[in-house]
């Protein structure tokens, strides 16, 4: 066999384990730019390190073809601008959610929506927002108000009461949650029968899918109960009162509750079932941020800062010890939110004030938004708080 035949043979040949090569060639250029140092390095610098982390992405080419869009990747999340932190070349532009979909925020400013084609409405001047069941409403909040506004900003009705924050509307729409100084109420979805129902700790409700209106929340000394709102029925009560829930959220099916108590040497996972039992419990260090089900119910998104650096992780909802990490960068991420229909993740990087729309949890695409609060205080300075991202809905037209 002639050199030109051997050349030929070679290149031909398909690789053992190209996509994982693939995917580890990725994970190796990701994670390098995201440990540079958080100060800005004279020009003189920018060359070498855009070479060396380019560098990696053509090892990846040179190993299968699939290697080439790592290249492509790469190119795009590595760049040659210089920043702080954050991913480089990220659009401070209008924007669009990549998939199907509107997004709520709440920013300095107030509470704006964001549409599938981009478009941006503020609704007014609230500190924060829920969704109705196929985002026909918002549940809006300020200082000593609730009101429930269409899409397009129009108050439907206001009710008052001191210190409301955290409203969540119920999976029916016929029942808003919000809490109230120390208080939990419970509000019909027309803005009529509102009632205290529980004294509180300061953590947000959650609504059990359904239509029946039960609803979980951490009560005073740290407990979560699960009652009927409606008939007032406890149904039952979990977790301790030296470990107080920090957040809560029921799976798509209603089948489970997982809870998140916090502790001195950081934070678990509680998951617990329809009935109360506690089916799983596992601790992770760092301190938690925010963590969302995903659609489908089987995982969960969670953030948790570690030192000076923070982490995306996915875990396995059936399986705590099952988890990954998506994404890392040094500095705060904010939040997490997934899309409709469970292909992106949004997350939020206060640090960077930036949003990365990311692509499956095997990252295999990141679309980067820069300028954030300026985007969300047109004609201001932008200085003020990251805006947190209230919610992502919904499937449809958006």
């Amino acid at each position: 066999m002639n050199e030109r035949r051997l050349r030929q043979t070679l290149v031909a040949a398909t690789p053992p384990d190209e996509i994982g090569a693939q995917r580890r060639a990725w994970r190796v250029t990701r994670t390098a730019f995201s440990e540079r140092e958080p100060t800005p390095w004279p020009i003189r610098h920018q060359r070498p390190i855009a070479a060396a982390a380019i560098g990696v992405a053509v090892l990846a080419a040179a190993l299968s073809p699939p290697g080439r869009a790592v290249l492509r990747e790469a190119r795009e999340a590595v760049g040659s601008e210089r920043v702080v932190v954050g991913v480089p070349q990220a659009r401070p532009a209008p924007f669009a959610p990549p998939t199907r979909g509107r997004v709520l925020v709440a920013a300095p400013s107030g509470v704006w929506t964001v549409a599938a084609d981009g478009a941006r409405r503020k609704l007014g001047e609230y500190q924060e927002a829920t969704w109705s069941p196929q985002g026909r409403f918002v549940g809006a909040s300020k200082q000593h108000q609730l009101s429930a506004l269409t899409p397009k900003g129009v108050v439907r009705w206001t009710i008052s009461q001191p210190g409301i924050r955290h409203p969540r509307w119920s999976p029916s729409g016929f029942r808003v949650a919000y809490l109230s100084r120390s208080s939990i109420r419970v509000v019909v979805g027309d803005g009529s029968g509102d009632r205290r129902l529980d004294g509180v700790e300061d953590v947000a409700p959650a609504w059990k899918p359904g239509d029946e209106h039960v609803l979980a929340y951490v009560a005073k000394g740290g407990n979560v109960n699960v009652v009927n709102t409606d008939s007032g029925a406890a149904l039952w009560t979990g977790g301790e009162a030296t470990a107080a829930a920090q957040q809560l959220e029921w799976s798509p099916t209603g089948q489970r509750l997982v809870t998140a108590p916090r502790y001195d040497a950081g934070f678990g996972l509680s998951v617990f079932d329809s009935f109360g039992r506690r089916r799983q419990f596992l601790l992770f260090p760092g301190r938690l941020v925010d963590f969302a089900i995903s659609p489908a119910g089987r995982e969960l998104a969670l953030i948790r800062r570690v030192g000076p650096r923070s982490e995306l992780l996915t875990v396995d909802v059936d399986n705590l010890r099952r988890r990954q990490v998506v994404f890392s960068g040094k500095g705060r991420f904010s939040d997490i939110a997934w899309s409709p229909d469970g292909r992106w993740l949004l997350l939020g990087w206060a640090s960077a004030d930036q949003w990365l729309f990311i692509r499956s949890t095997h990252v295999s695409k990141i679309k980067a938004i820069s300028s954030l609060r300026v985007q969300f205080d047109p004609g201001g300075t932008g200085v003020g708080r990251f805006p947190r991202i209230e919610g992502w809905c919904c499937r449809g037209p958006g």
